[in-house]
C-alpha cells in the first residue's frame, strides 16, 4: 500500500473528483477526512471506504470560512495524531457572464472558495508538516487557468491564481519537504460539466456550446475514477522529487505516472 499510515484531508469530498479521490487514497491505506458544505454527499463516499476497511471522518466545513478550516484541521489531529496528505478540491463554477458584468458577491464568492479556501486550508496544515518532516498538498486546478474562454472569466482567474499559489508555495515549503503541485483533471464526466452544458446556447452561444455537448456525446469526458489515480501518485512517495509543478496525466507521465497500466 502506497500511503499506509498516511492521513489525508480532501475537500469537495461528496461527489466528482473528491468522492473518487477519497476512496483511492483509502484503498491504498491513508486514513481519510472528507469534507463538504453538504454532508449529506458525504454519506456514500464515507460508505464505499468503511466498506473496505478505510477508516474515514466525515465533516461538514465551508473551506471560504477559516473557523470551519481550524476545526478540520483541529479534529483530523486529534483522531489520527497527524495530516500528510491535504487535496484541496473543493470549488464552484461562479458566474458565467463578463467579468465586468459580475455582482460584487458573486466575485467573492468565487474567489473566497475556489482561492482564499485552498490558502487557508494549506496555511493551517504546514505547521503540521512541518514538525512532522513533510507532507504533500495537493491543488486541483484546470487548464482554464492558461485559457481565455468567455463566459468562465471569474472561474478562470481564480484557477490561475490558484496555480501561481501553488508555485510560490511550492518554493516556499520545499526546505520543510512539503510538496506543493497542481492536478489540472482535464474534462471530466462531473456535475460540473453538466452545468455546463445546461447553461445552453444563450449563455455560451452556440459554438462553445455545441463544443461542450460534443465532449459528452463523442466519449471524450474521463471518469473521475481514473483521474484519482494521479491524486495518488502525487500524494505518494512515487512524487517526493516533484514540486512547484502544475500538471495532467500526460504530463506527470515523465514521472512515472501512468506507467503502472
Amino acid at each position: 500500500m502506497k500511503l499506509k499510515n498516511k492521513v489525508a484531508i480532501i475537500t469537495g469530498a461528496g461527489r466528482g473528483l473528491g468522492r473518487a479521490s477519497a476512496i483511492a487514497l483509502a484503498e491504498e491505506g491513508a486514513s481519510t477526512v472528507i469534507l463538504s458544505r453538504t454532508p449529506s454527499e458525504l454519506a456514500d463516499a464515507a460508505s464505499a471506504i468503511e466498506s473496505k476497511d478505510g477508516k474515514v471522518l466525515m465533516m461538514r466545513a465551508d473551506v471560504s470560512d477559516l473557523d470551519d478550516v481550524n476545526e478540520v484541521v483541529d479534529e483530523t489531529v486529534s483522531v489520527f495524531g497527524r495530516i500528510d496528505i491535504l487535496m484541496n478540491n473543493a470549488s464552484i463554477l461562479g458566474p458565467t457572464k463578463p467579468v465586468a458584468d459580475v455582482a460584487d458577491e458573486d466575485w467573492t464568492e468565487t474567489m473566497d472558495i475556489n482561492v482564499k479556501g485552498p490558502y487557508q486550508f494549506s496555511r493551517a496544515v504546514i505547521p503540521h508538516m512541518s514538525r512532522q518532516g513533510g507532507g504533500k498538498i495537493i491543488n486541483v486546478t484546470s487548464g482554464l487557468a492558461e485559457v481565455v474562454m468567455p463566459p468562465f472569466g471569474a472561474y478562470s482567474i481564480s484557477k490561475a491564481a490558484l496555480n501561481h499559489m501553488t508555485r510560490i508555495m511550492a518554493e516556499e515549503l520545499q526546505s520543510h519537504g512539503i510538496s506543493v503541485n497542481g492536478l489540472d483533471p482535464g474534462i471530466m464526466d462531473t456535475d460540473m460539466q453538466r452545468t455546463i452544458r445546461a447553461l445552453g446556447p444563450e449563455v455560451l452561444g452556440d459554438a462553445l456550446h455545441r463544443q461542450f455537448v460534443s465532449f459528452k456525446e463523442e466519449g471524450h469526458l474521463k471518469s473521475p475514477d481514473e483521474i484519482a489515480r494521479l491524486a495518488v501518485f502525487l500524494a505518494s512517495e512515487e512524487s517526493d522529487s516533484i514540486t512547484g509543478e502544475i500538471g495532467s496525466e500526460l504530463d506527470y507521465g515523465g514521472y512515472g505516472y501512468g506507467m503502472e497500466g
